[in-house]
């Protein structure tokens, strides 16, 4: 895996200029192992189209504020079964025209076991949010002896990227929200991504989506 990081590093810029703005099939789940080439073009393809969208929504919220954190704490789940709720934190910051607010709330188990959920409002802050999300919907996906990691979309407004971790158990799911919001979600000792993933479904990311 770190030679194919360091192969997608290395030939991402000239692959974006190679793509320019022409559509190019591709599969909809590219294996980075078996198709290295194909998975850093799809990568790019998307980006280019990501970095559109976020310039016309940009240009849309121009003058938007983030919602304040005590409004964004109400969209977090406030039970799981077998889990025991810590009080929920967040905060909101706003500098130089921007904005940005945050949620959390930890659940434990009797175990000690945690799952963390951390809600952000990018609406005035959307260069904070921009590329990071970019490979999100290029199908990608790595299977590794350590890990294993994917693309994971709800709806056309709602996807992200899941990963597994092998050998803790450590499961965690990341998901976009209408180009606005972000939610992460992290459980220990898992079988697979299913149950963050589920969490992630159990909330109201539509009204979110909405907004």
């Amino acid at each position: 895996m770190q030679k194919f990081n360091k192969f997608l590093l290395i030939s991402f810029s000239a692959i974006l200029v190679a793509c320019g703005g022409e559509d190019k099939s591709q599969d909809d789940n590219i294996d980075v192992e078996k198709n290295p080439l194909g998975a850093a073009m799809k990568m790019a393809q998307n980006m280019q189209e990501q970095a559109e969208k976020m310039e016309k929504d940009m240009e849309k919220r121009k003058d938007a504020k983030a919602m304040h954190y005590e409004e964004l704490i109400k969209f977090l789940p406030t039970e799981i079964d077998g889990y025991t709720a810590e009080e929920p934190d967040g905060g909101t910051v706003e500098m130089q025209g921007t904005s940005y607010s945050n949620a959390d709330i930890t659940f434990k188990n009797e175990a000690g076991e945690r799952i963390k959920i951390s809600l952000l409002d990018y609406n005035a802050a959307l260069s904070m949010y921009s590329m990071a999300t970019a490979m999100w919907n290029s199908g990608l996906k790595i299977d590794t002896k350590d890990e294993l990691a994917q693309s994971y979309t709800i709806n056309d407004e709602i996807s992200g990227w899941e990963t597994f971790k092998k050998k803790t158990g450590k499961a965690s799911v990341v998901v976009g929200i209408s180009n606005r919001f972000m939610l992460t979600i992290e459980a220990d000792n898992q079988e697979n991504c299913d149950n963050v993933k589920n969490i992630a479904k159990n909330m109201d990311l539509d009204k979110l989506a909405a907004l």
